[in-house]
């Protein structure tokens, strides 16, 4: 019996276009609907209805793609995320790449098997025409990596210039021996960071060397373990810029275990704005974020794409903002 990856293969389209040709959808070129009904006339197809179900009728199922679900950024928006999806009908599937490539592979072809209705990447080591590859025509947003993209829609906050704002700040506050803490080196949204650093010590004049960066911290108990490394010598730091607000409550409790005192002698930043900056003493700053505006914004362009509309690709890029406090 024909199937419906038969009749693409025929007629030289995407398992989805016959999809929506079978079902009679309106946004199909007459010119794929065509070849479509040949190779269907010619593969002698018979459309079964629990085949259809299973291939082509929606899973009301959205996945989203995220490197560590116990990441403190990760996690709640994922929640938001969920939430958003619960109110229009559709339910989601998280999926964990823990910094795989192969991983991603193996979300992207549940995708193109019809098992997802669409994808939510908020995580990707993949350059857009790598995704573009995997996913073919299926519906793919990018939420939180900001990933350059001509065919994908992307929702990102500026990195690069929320952390050249909070380094400028302090640098004019006097503070001129900077530490930047960071996630995973390896992904776009770090770098960005990283060049924001750079970029804000050179606008003023100041050095900025390799030195001046770690990787591979986020967690309280990972800022507590850097902490006593920067802490139990002679600290020649005065400000750090950590790279969520959980890393920088580790690295506040540490200063205040090995004598630094916060803000006299050092200041922190965390990033993201959770409410355990509110939880500390003194309160931690922070970056605040738009996840929320985000999220929404991600989840009404999703329901679009996933109606069918035809519009350009959406990218929106979100400032941060630096919330003072009393670190």
């Amino acid at each position: 019996m024909a199937t419906i990856l038969d009749i693409a293969r025929l007629s030289g389209v995407s398992k989805s276009t016959v999809s929506r040709v079978i079902n009679n959808h309106p946004h199909v070129s007459e010119d794929s609907r065509t070849k479509v009904m040949e190779a269907i006339e010619k593969l002698s197809f018979v459309r079964n209805a629990r085949g259809v179900h299973l291939r082509t009728q929606s899973t009301k199922t959205i996945g989203v793609t995220i490197p560590d679900l116990d990441h403190p950024y990760f996690s709640p928006l994922v929640g938001m995320i969920a939430s958003k999806c619960r109110n229009v009908g559709y339910k989601i599937v998280v999926f964990q790449t823990f910094y795989s490539i192969e991983e991603e592979y193996e979300i992207y072809e549940k995708l193109t098997e019809n098992e997802l209705d669409a994808l939510i990447i908020t995580h990707t080591l993949l350059s857009e025409q790598e995704i573009k590859q995997r996913v073919r025509n299926n519906v793919v947003l990018i939420c939180n990596e900001p990933l350059q993209t001509r065919h994908l829609d992307v929702f990102s906050l500026d990195e690069r210039d929320a952390v050249y704002s909070s380094t400028q700040y302090l640098l004019k506050e006097g503070r001129n021996h900077l530490l930047m803490c960071m996630d995973e080196e390896i992904t776009p949204l770090q770098q960005q960071r990283w060049e924001g650093f750079k970029q804000a010590h050179l606008d003023l004049n100041k050095i900025c060397t390799i030195q001046q960066k770690v990787s591979g911290y986020a967690t309280i108990e990972e800022g507590l373990l850097l902490g006593d490394e920067i802490f139990s010598g002679q600290c020649n730091y005065d400000g750090i810029l950590a790279g969520s607000d959980f890393l920088a409550a580790g690295l506040l409790s540490s200063a205040k275990k090995h004598g630094v005192s916060v803000p006299k002698e050092l200041s922190i930043i965390g990033f993201d704005n959770h409410s355990i900056c509110l939880t500390t003493f003194p309160a931690l700053s922070s970056i605040k974020n738009q996840t929320e505006l985000m999220v929404k914004d991600l989840v009404s362009c999703l329901l679009d794409r996933l109606d069918g509309k035809e519009f350009a690709t959406v990218r929106k890029v979100y400032k941060g903002a630096l919330v003072i406090r009393g670190t």
